[in-house]
């Protein structure tokens, strides 16, 4: 189903690396058709120009805005975005394995961190985007399991039989989790409780349907929710920090469509999107 206000292209690394050698070998028949007849290079003074392909590897989490944002952000710059959504961790991996990304957008600094380590980022354009919060949430439709004031330590009582988290090891949202409740003192109480996701959509995912007695997302993800109630809303104080940070990858096969995006994410209409689903904008130099 296609979101509402423009197309968002779900193209996984493999697709796209057949979909590139595709479009090569159309390309190679087509020049030397035009060679063959002696066709000049100069296009057509009333043809459009080419609109280049922007790859965006991106967190599950900015699924939404970045479904919002898209059919702007492509009339203005004049670019096709191909949307790569999932874990930060695994996305990571993938551009490590394949590269067939050109700007990589994701939930964790460590995740980053990794890439830059390995000489995949293009030097001076990693920027913090973006900030989120934890929140504990449960079915809305079912009785609380909670009792006020709420303390971490509910989480390990007999009434949560099964704790909803992103994977743990791998996708940032549960190993944010995971910090916290060990900062808590209550990790070894729900370790063996815990149902982990694939990604934090997931996560959410097996509280809306009742699965499980409670859950631990993003306060974003908890917002677009309709399915959940609110338990706690993990202090900043408390929480790990939490940081998007956006990149333009090394080999980049659009560098200036790149550079382009990033300053675009930057804008007034941008980070009104970003603040209306939520998130919190990290100003440049702050």
């Amino acid at each position: 189903m296609q979101p509402p206000g423009g197309r968002v292209s779900y193209t996984a690394p493999m697709e796209l690396g057949l979909e590139r050698a595709r479009t090569r070998g159309l390309a190679l028949v087509a020049a030397a058709a035009l060679a063959a007849l002696g066709a000049c290079t100069d296009a057509s003074p009333g043809s459009a120009p080419a609109t280049a392909e922007l790859r965006l590897h991106a967190a599950a989490s900015l699924r939404d805005v970045l479904a919002e944002l898209q059919p702007e952000l492509e009339r203005e710059l004049g670019l096709e975005l191909v949307l790569n959504l999932g874990s930060s961790g695994d996305l990571a991996r993938q551009i490590v394995a394949a590269g067939q990304a050109d700007v990589f957008f994701c939930a964790d600094e460590r995740d980053m961190d990794r890439l830059e380590a390995l000489a995949l980022l293009e030097p001076g354009t990693r920027r913090d985007m973006l900030g989120n919060s934890l929140v504990v949430i449960e079915p809305l439709g079912a009785a609380s399991r909670f009792t006020a004031p709420f303390d971490a330590a509910q989480l390990g009582s007999a009434a949560i039989e099964r704790l909803s988290l992103a994977h743990v090891e791998i996708v940032p949202a549960g190993r944010y989790a995971r910090q916290w409740l060990e900062q808590q003192g209550v990790w070894p109480a729900v370790r063996e409780r815990v149902v982990p996701g694939v990604d934090v959509r997931a996560a959410l995912a097996a509280v809306e349907s009742g699965a499980v007695q409670a859950g631990i997302v993003y306060r974003t993800e908890s917002l677009r929710s309709k399915r959940v109630r609110v338990v706690h809303e993990v202090p900043r104080e408390q929480a790990p920090r939490i940081v998007y940070p956006i990149a333009m990858l090394a080999e980049c096969a659009q560098p200036q469509a790149a550079r382009s995006l990033l300053d675009w994410l930057r804008s007034a209409r941008a980070r009104a999107a970003f603040e209306r689903h939520g998130f919190g904008v990290i100003d440049e130099g702050g």
